[in-house]
C-alpha cells in the first residue's frame, strides 16, 4: 500500500478488510456473495474483454454499501485517471444510499493516510493523488449518460447503474454508447420480466449474481417470516424483496384487477350496523370531488361531482350528509386533509364529525410502510383480498382501485406511487378510490364464514378515534394480513412485546 501515488490494494474485498473498522474488528462480516463479488471485479479487465455483472438482490441485501460503493472507489484509487459513473433514476435513491456509501469510505481514506486523498464536491469526487474521478447522477436525461470514454488511451472506466430496473430504456441505450469501458455492474431489486435489467439477468454474456434474503444473514428471520406472513410466499412483494425474483407488473398495483373479480364469484353477507362512514377525497384542478358512504362492509352510494365554488360544495355536501344519515353519534366522515381540502373540512367539522387524514402522516406501522396514505390502501387491499367488503360494480372505481402502483423505498418501507408518475402512464387521478378507501379506515372486519371465530373485540368508529397510536399499532393497522383477523391480532400482541 502506497501513500502517494495509486493506493493498491488487490481488490475491493482486500480494501474493505483494511480501510472498515467495523470490519477489521469484526463488528460486521462480509456475507460469501458480497466477498464473491468484490473479488471478481478485482481480476484483470480491459475494454476488449470488460467484466460486466448483473446483480439481483433481495431488499436490504448492502448492494449500494458493500457493491457499489467500494468498487467504485477501488477503480479509482488502483489506477491513475480512472473514471467511475455511478447513476440510478431516484435522486433520493443516489443522495441517501449510494453516495453517503461512497462519501463514508473517502472520509476513512482521508483519515487513514493523514491527508486530503479525497476532494469531495457534491456528487463530484477527485482522487488528489493520481487524478482519478468519481461522478454521480440521476438519469432524469439520457444525454447525461452517453459520451464517456477513459480519459487515457487504455484507461480505466467503470459503470455503476444502481436500482436497474427503474432506469428508462433510454438510458441503457445511452450508457451502450459509452466507449471503452472496462467494468460495468448493474443491480436492482427485481422488477417486471422484462427490459434491459431482466435481460441482463437471464442472458446474455453478463456475469448474474442472484442474492436472496436468506443469502443475507444481517436479515433477520423476523423481518423475512413478516414479509411471507403479510403478503404470502406468491405475492409480487415477497418474490421481489425476499426471493429476488421478477414478477409481472399487474403484480406491482396495491389492489390487483383479479381480486377484485374474484369477489363477484361469492356472496359476500352485508355485516349491518345502525351507523353509516363515509370517506370524502377533495381534489382540486378540475378534479372530481368524492363521497363514498358505506354500512358495515357494505358500500351503499359513490357520490361523484365538481364544484368550483366553495359555499356550493359544502351546501351539495351537507345534502349529501344529511341524505346518507351521517349526523348520528357514531358516523364518522373520513377527509382528506391534504392540499386544499382541509380549509373546507375546517368549515364541515363545525356541525359534522369529521375526522382529518393526512396521507404524509407517520403510520402506525412504520416499519412497513412510509407514510399513512401507503398503509390505508394496503389495509384496504386486505380486506378485498379476504373477501370481507363489497365493492360496487362502478366501473370507474374499479379501475382506479385497480391502477394505483407501489414502491419499495431503500429503507424497505411501501410507498405508493406518485400521482404523477401516475399521470405519466395515462392513468387518471383515483379520486374514487382514494374515497373509498377513506371510507373504509376504521373498519376492522371478520374472516369469511368458514375461518370465523367468535369477535372478542368490537370498536366503534368512535371509540377507535380515542384509541392511542400504540393500540392501534397493535389493534388497528399493521402490515399483516387483516389486523382485525382474531389469530393475527394474537400474533401482532407477541410481536409488539417483543420489541418493546
Amino acid at each position: 500500500m502506497e501513500k502517494s501515488g495509486n493506493i493498491q490494494f488487490k481488490d475491493p474485498y482486500e480494501m474493505l478488510t483494511v480501510i472498515d473498522d467495523d470490519i477489521l474488528e469484526g463488528r460486521i462480516s462480509l456475507h460469501k456473495w458480497q466477498r464473491e463479488i468484490l473479488e471478481d471485479y478485482g481480476k484483470p479487465s480491459n475494454a476488449s474483454k470488460p467484466f460486466k455483472a448483473a446483480v439481483r438482490a433481495a431488499n436490504g441485501s448492502g448492494k449500494d454499501q458493500f457493491v457499489i460503493a467500494p468498487c467504485a472507489l477501488w477503480t479509482c484509487m488502483a489506477s491513475a485517471n480512472a473514471v467511475a459513473i455511478v447513476t440510478t433514476a431516484s435522486g433520493n435513491q443516489l443522495d441517501r444510499q449510494t453516495d453517503k456509501y461512497i462519501k463514508q469510505l473517502m472520509n476513512t481514506i482521508n483519515k487513514m493516510f493523514g491527508t486530503q486523498v479525497w476532494k469531495m464536491n457534491y456528487r463530484h469526487y477527485t482522487n488528489l493523488l493520481n487524478g482519478s474521478t468519481i461522478e454521480l447522477f440521476v438519469t432524469d436525461e439520457a444525454g447525461r449518460a452517453e459520451g464517456w470514454h477513459p480519459v487515457v488511451p487504455g484507461g480505466e472506466l467503470a459503470i455503476f447503474v444502481s436500482e436497474a430496473k427503474s432506469v428508462p430504456d433510454d438510458i441503457f441505450t445511452a450508457l451502450a454508447r459509452c466507449t471503452g469501458f472496462t467494468k460495468r455492474v448493474d443491480v436492482s431489486s427485481p422488477g417486471p420480466p422484462s427490459g434491459h435489467f431482466y435481460n441482463m439477468c437471464t442472458g446474455g454474456n453478463w456475469k448474474q449474481y442472484h442474492v436472496t434474503a436468506f443469502d443475507c444473514p444481517h436479515l433477520s428471520e423476523e423481518y423475512i417470516n413478516e414479509i411471507k406472513d403479510s403478503y404470502g410466499e406468491t405475492s409480487a412483494l415477497y418474490k421481489s424483496m425476499i426471493m429476488a425474483e421478477f414478477g409481472g407488473m399487474d403484480e406491482q398495483v396495491v389492489i390487483n384487477h383479479q381480486k377484485l373479480v374474484d369477489l363477484d364469484k361469492h356472496e359476500i353477507e352485508h355485516l349491518e350496523e345502525d351507523y353509516n362512514v363515509a370517506g370524502l377525497d377533495l381534489s382540486a384542478g378540475g378534479d372530481e370531488q368524492v363521497l363514498v358512504i358505506r354500512n358495515g362492509n357494505k358500500t351503499l352510494a359513490v357520490e361523484a361531482f365538481n364544484f368550483r365554488d366553495t359555499v356550493a360544495l359544502i351546501n351539495h355536501l351537507e345534502h349529501l350528509f344529511r341524505k346518507y344519515k351521517l349526523d348520528h353519534e357514531q358516523s364518522v366522515i373520513y377527509g382528506d386533509a391534504g392540499g386544499l381540502g382541509k380549509p373546507i373540512l375546517d368549515q364541515l367539522k363545525a356541525n359534522w364529525n369529521v375526522t382529518y387524514v393526512l396521507n404524509q402522516a407517520k403510520p402506525y406501522n412504520n416499519l412497513a410502510y412510509l407514510n399513512r396514505g401507503a398503509e390505508l390502501w394496503f389495509s384496504v387491499g386486505k380486506l378485498i383480498e379476504y373477501g370481507e367488503i363489497m365493492v360496487p360494480k362502478e366501473s370507474k372505481l374499479r379501475k382506479q382501485l385497480a391502477s394505483r402502483y407501489f414502491v419499495v423505498t431503500p429503507q424497505n418501507k411501501l410507498q405508493l406511487e406518485s400521482k404523477k408518475q401516475a399521470r405519466s402512464k395515462g392513468h387518471v387521478s383515483p379520486d374514487r378510490a382514494d374515497a373509498f378507501v377513506l371510507a373504509f379506515a376504521d373498519y376492522r372486519g371478520i374472516k369469511p364464514k368458514k375461518l370465523r371465530k367468535k369477535r372478542t373485540e368490537k370498536f366503534t368508529p368512535k371509540q377507535f378515534n380515542l384509541t392511542s397510536n400504540k393500540q392501534r399499532a397493535v389493534f388497528g393497522f399493521n402490515v399483516r394480513s387483516n389486523p382485525w383477523l382474531q389469530d393475527e391480532i394474537q400474533q401482532l400482541q407477541e410481536l409488539s412485546r417483543s420489541r418493546n
